[in-house]
């Protein structure tokens, strides 16, 4: 099994509510499928319980090559939406085989004057000024989606769009639906470092940074990962 849990998660045993948990992809490694839970599952509910993204709609994302927007390019790109990140120029080779249709470096241009055609949804993992540029490239009864800053509602009212921070909920439906896709490897699960549990500070470090990090040393993607036993 698999799932997630509120405390405890460096505890070698656990108890969890059913409602969270399920059947772990057999095709997975204990550590590989400790990463999937909360960011795959943020993803999902972010694009279809609360953007209700479907085939042949376009969807930007931004931040798409951290941990969570990787899994939403992937799951978009699956339910034959258009997908259309922002990210680094450095990341656009990862991005589109993930399934990415467009990659738009943010440091080099601004997002809005690369989309002639409006969005359907904005998944943003980004919030700031990239929230407040966003309202400009959605459709009337399009989504803005955020995953850490509420959105204006005054501004989604003027824009006539749907606009809402989402608060990501447990679901052991939805994570047996992205079992189900990982089992059948179309959604792959990307770890960056896996620590031994005495490591544990370190990888608070590493993830943090500064000058006592070995943070240089692990690879650009993925989430990080502390086996327990």
């Amino acid at each position: 099994m698999f799932g997630n849990s509120q405390s405890g998660a460096y505890a070698e045993y656990l108890a969890v509510k059913s409602a969270a948990i399920a059947k772990k992809p057999s095709n997975l490694s204990y550590e590989e499928a400790a990463s999937v839970p909360v960011a795959a599952q943020t993803a999902w509910q972010g694009l279809f319980s609360h953007a209700h993204l479907a085939q042949g709609q376009t969807v930007l994302i931004h931040g798409g090559a951290g941990s969570v927007g990787a899994y939403a390019v992937q799951l978009a790109a699956q339910a034959g939406a258009v997908v259309v990140v922002t990210a680094t120029g450095e990341d656009e080779a990862y991005l589109k085989s993930l399934g990415a249709n467009r990659v738009i470096d943010y440091q080099v241009t601004r997002f809005e004057s690369e989309l002639p055609d409006k969005v359907d949804v904005v998944f943003d993992l980004i919030g700031g000024e990239t929230q407040q540029r966003s309202f400009q490239v959605l459709r009337k009864g399009g989504y803005l989606i955020a995953a850490n800053q509420p959105v204006p509602q005054e501004q989604a009212v003027k824009h006539r769009v749907t606009g809402l921070m989402m608060i990501f909920v447990p679901s052991a439906e939805d994570l047996g639906r992205i079992a189900h896709l990982l089992e059948e490897r179309r959604l792959r699960p990307d770890v960056a470092t896996i620590y031994g549990l005495e490591e544990t500070v370190r990888a608070w470090k590493d993830m943090a940074g500064g000058p006592e990090s070995a943070a240089k040393t692990r690879r650009r993607h993925g989430k990080v990962v502390l086996r327990v036993a």
